[in-house]
Formats: structure tokens, sequence, C-alpha cells
């Protein structure tokens, strides 16, 4: 008996919380219909973070709230678009588009932005053309890379880069693509240009080119901390696979 007294007392305080605090008001159904659970859902995603106010608890109630609604960000971002047609909020909505894999509103929505000042802004350019070679448009993807680097010359970007070389691969111009992979090799971060470019070359016969990469990404791995493998595990396990 006192157990239902005290959760039906955390029921009403969370109402309480929903009410004073203006949350949807579907979360009063939730709390309602669930009430160990529910309420355990709203205190975690709600109330701890203001309690905390800090990003751990912030960051910890988003994951939770995400894994219930895989779409809620997604959701979000349509609100705020149809709220307030801006150039942030139609790219806050490109970005999650492309994430679910809905390429052709996200092209749209990064076309929609190319306007005034924002007529030839690298980074939105640079969406664009990975929504393009999301959709396997690969040859929108090119013209619309070469045009962001003929508009913003000094424009640097080691993702518009190695996207531009795989745009070229996918078209299967493979003397510029390793052109491309080459100049990345020298500066690009991370094992995914290396490896990729070793790839290249395997299925261009070039093996013995290909697996002194793949023996690099190997050996200088192995220096790596456990926390940066983690970060690089896809292209070391590929590296490995293909020295098999």
């Amino acid at each position: 008996m006192p157990i239902l007294i005290i959760s039906a007392f955390f029921q009403v305080l969370l109402i309480a919380h929903v009410i004073k605090t203006g949350r949807e008001r579907y979360w009063i159904a939730l709390i309602l219909l669930f009430p160990f659970l529910g309420g355990i859902v709203y205190f975690v995603m709600e109330v701890l973070p203001d309690i905390k106010a800090g990003r751990v608890g912030r960051k910890a109630s988003r994951q939770i709230l995400t894994a219930i609604d895989p779409q809620r960000d997604l959701k979000e971002r349509a609100r705020e678009l149809a709220l307030s047609d801006n150039v942030h909020n139609k790219i806050e909505l490109a970005q999650e588009c492309v994430r679910f894999g809905i390429y052709e509103d996200a092209i749209k929505l990064y076309r929609d932005s190319l306007t005034g000042i924002y007529a030839h802004d690298p980074n939105i350019m640079l969406g664009l053309a990975d929504a393009l070679f999301q959709q396997e448009d690969y040859a929108a993807c090119r013209e619309t890379l070469e045009q962001l680097i003929e508009q913003n010359p000094d424009f640097k970007s080691q993702a518009g880069h190695l996207l531009y070389a795989r745009t070229l691969e996918a078209l299967q111009d493979s003397d510029a693509a390793i052109q491309e992979y080459r100049v990345l090799n020298d500066y690009y971060s991370g094992y995914e240009a290396k490896c990729r470019y070793a790839l290249l070359l395997r299925k261009l016969g070039r093996s013995e080119q290909a697996d002194q990469l793949f023996n690099e990404i190997l050996q200088r791995s192995a220096q790596l901390s456990s926390d940066r493998r983690k970060l690089q595990k896809e292209w070391i396990q590929i590296a490995k696979a293909q020295l098999a």
C-alpha cells in the first residue's frame, strides 16, 4: 500500500511539473498510462537535465528519447522550419533528412538555401554535394563540388576533398581519383582516405601499392590509444581483411 501511495504522489508531482513548465501534454498521458516507466522516462528526459543543467545530463536524456523515437530530431527540425522558414532551419532539417536517407528532400532544402547572401555558401554547397552523392547522382555531385571551389577558392575541407575523390571514383575516372587520393593520403587525418585509396589501387590491379598502404594503416594504428583505434576501427578491419 505505501508503494502505491508513493507512486501516486510521484505521478502527481511529475504531472504538476509538466503543467508548470509548459512541457508537451502527451507526457501527462504517458505518466498516467505507465505510472512507473512513464514517470522514470519523463524524469530522466525532462527533469534531470534541468536539475543537472549540464552537458552529461542532457546527453543522457537525449539518448534515451532518441531510442524511444528515432525520428524525434527529424520531426523537431520539421516543426521548427514550419514555424520559421529560414536558412538555418532548412539546413538543420536537410541534415536530418540525409541521416534518414530522405535524399530528395535534403537536396531540395539545400538548393532552396542557396540564395541571397548564402548563394555560394561553401558549407551549404558541400551539404548539397553530399546529399547528391548519397542519392548516387555523381555527375551533379561533381558539378556542385567544382562550383564550390570556383566560388570559394580559399575554402578547405578534408571531408569535401575526400567526397570529390570518391565522386571521381564513382564516375570511373580512376586516374583523376587516384591523383586526388594521393594528395589526401599526405594530409588526411584518420585512415579512411588511405584505405579508400588502397582499395581503388587493388581494384585496378596495383596490389603491391595497395598492400603497402594497408600495411601502413596497421603499423600506425598499433601506436594509437584505444579510444583513437576505436574511431578508426572500420578502416583498420578492412586493412586486416585485405592483407589476410
